[in-house]
């Protein structure tokens, strides 16, 4: 439920309808609303990871909120070039739904210790490099005869499908560690999110963390 509801606020934050179109360093005189900025400030990241069994895991990262200097007291766009492997795109996110964003998510790319590295420059070409393990949550589970074991790591939860069970908060676990029998009726996917916080290598960031893993 608490999934639902952050998941619902951060919708309707990133679909706000702006009231100017003011960018930094622009005219005085127009209304605050609709900030694009274009040097770094705390960001919101939302990652959606689908593992399917015994195949590649497809991730995409989608672009949130980023915050603005305290005297305008609003909430920003932002306008900054992405950086992976050695590609560069350019990232635009409106909070103006006249105005199309340009790439508000891209697709990530895992490397074989299942982390990620990417990179955000802004328009003073300072960058912001992120490393992310992901591993814990591509690996979380190992089957075991009639058991399957997940390890539900301190900011995450586990939620099973079709079966009678409740969610399993990681932070509640005292090993971190929950089984479930494949009698139980559940299916063979279950949802792992996590939020993350302080994030990034400033540690201003939040990483909300959405993923469907396979386990036959």
């Amino acid at each position: 439920m608490r999934k639902i509801l952050f998941l619902s606020v951060f919708l309707f934050l990133l679909n706000l309808i702006a009231c100017g179109d003011v960018t930094l360093g622009g005219n005085p005189n127009e209304e605050k609303c609709s900030v694009i900025m274009r040097e770094h400030g705390s960001m919101l990241y939302g990652i959606r990871i689908i593992c399917p069994f015994d195949s590649a895991c497809d991730v995409k990262l989608s672009f949130g909120l980023v915050s603005t200097p305290r005297d305008l007291g609003c909430i920003g766009g932002f306008e900054y070039r992405f950086v992976q492997n050695g590609k560069s795109d350019l990232v635009k996110v409106f909070h103006d739904r006249s105005k199309a964003s340009v790439n508000s998510s891209v697709n990530l790319v895992l490397d074989s210790n299942d982390k990620v590295s990417f990179s955000l420059f802004d328009a003073q070409n300072v960058e912001k490099k992120y490393d992310l393990d992901l591993s814990g949550i591509v690996r979380s589970y190992t089957v075991r005869g009639d058991f399957v074991d997940v390890k539900v790591m301190k900011e995450c939860s586990l939620w099973l499908y079709s079966c009678e069970k409740e969610t399993v908060y990681g932070s509640r676990l005292p090993d971190g560690k929950y089984t479930f029998s494949i009698m139980d009726g559940c299916k063979s996917e279950y949802s792992y999110d996590c939020l993350l916080h302080n994030q990034g290598p400033w540690e201003v960031d939040d990483v909300d963390i959405h993923a469907k893993i396979y386990w036959k």
